[in-house]
């Protein structure tokens, strides 16, 4: 996932810290900023949570996890995206296998 830039961070911290929005719905909102959410290790139940609930309610679109393509949410507008994050997080995993695999057998 690309970061937020800080404008956009500071925006939904100061929503939260005035009451207009929950945790749950700056998680949701995060991804739709971002527009692409690569998870690649464990997150949060609550976290999870709210995200699934996003997907059901159209808010934001999941691919689960494939061989090497990893878990990613994302806003519907933008599937080409988190096609091409989990596309280029698969060539980078298995690049990274290969140079373990063939590192010992040069020598």
């Amino acid at each position: 996932m690309k970061n937020l830039n800080q404008n956009d961070l500071e925006h939904l911290q100061d929503l939260m810290g005035r009451g207009n929005m929950t945790a749950d719905q700056a998680n949701v909102e995060m991804v739709r900023m971002a527009r692409v959410r690569v998870i690649s290790s464990s997150m949060p139940a609550s976290v999870r949570k709210a995200l699934n609930s996003a997907v059901k309610s159209g808010e934001l679109s999941h691919k689960a996890k494939s061989g090497k393509k990893p878990e990613v949410y994302y806003h519907p507008s933008f599937e080409h995206l988190a096609n091409a994050e989990r596309n280029q997080y698969e060539k980078e995993t298995i690049e990274a296998l290969l140079k373990v695999c063939c590192s010992g057998s040069a020598n």
